[in-house]
């Protein structure tokens, strides 16, 4: 296992993995977002060597779909695979295998039950006599410390555990 580059570099990533979906498009999905949070990393590893740097990105601008909070697990893994130097045979089939239980499991954890949890919540303290701005506040508070929670989990275990991430899902 490779020693991951500064904490300056995967900082960077984890803040652009929140801009994911800022390119989402029907022929690459996630794909251009997942690249672009790669880049920092992509730079460190590739930036003295164009031909390397181009192979690498392209090969992240493929298609890619997940659910959002969730692409953090295989951006983290991915920058594992790459800082290990891995083949990019074997990256690429990474991020094929878990593209799908990503979207399906964030699907149900998020959209399914966590949302509706915090939604119920926030109604019920408007039902109780709490103030409108209150139970804004509190759902606003509580999604967004699980979705923060969340994606940080996600972006740390990708990262510690590189393909074998899978098992700490």
């Amino acid at each position: 296992m490779t020693r991951l580059p500064g904490r300056a570099v995967v900082l960077s990533a984890f803040a652009r993995s929140f801009l994911i979906q800022g390119s989402w498009n029907y022929h690459t999905m996630l794909g251009s977002g997942f690249a672009f949070a790669m880049l920092p990393i992509l730079r460190r590893l590739h930036g003295h060597d164009p031909d390397a740097m181009d192979a690498a990105l392209r090969r992240h601008l493929e298609h890619f779909n997940a659910h959002p909070y969730l692409s953090d697990v295989a951006l983290g893994a991915a920058m594992r695979l790459e800082t290990d130097g891995e083949d990019p045979e074997t990256i690429r089939r990474f991020k094929t295998a878990v593209r799908s239980p990503l979207g399906s499991l964030g699907d149900a954890l998020v959209w399914a039950s966590w949302l509706p949890a915090v939604s119920l919540a926030a109604l019920g303290m408007l039902w109780l006599g709490a103030p409108g701005w209150v139970a804004v506040a509190a759902f606003l508070t509580a999604y967004n410390a699980g979705h923060l929670g969340l994606r940080a989990w996600g972006f740390r275990a990708g990262l510690r555990e590189g393909r074998a991430v899978g098992s700490t899902i």
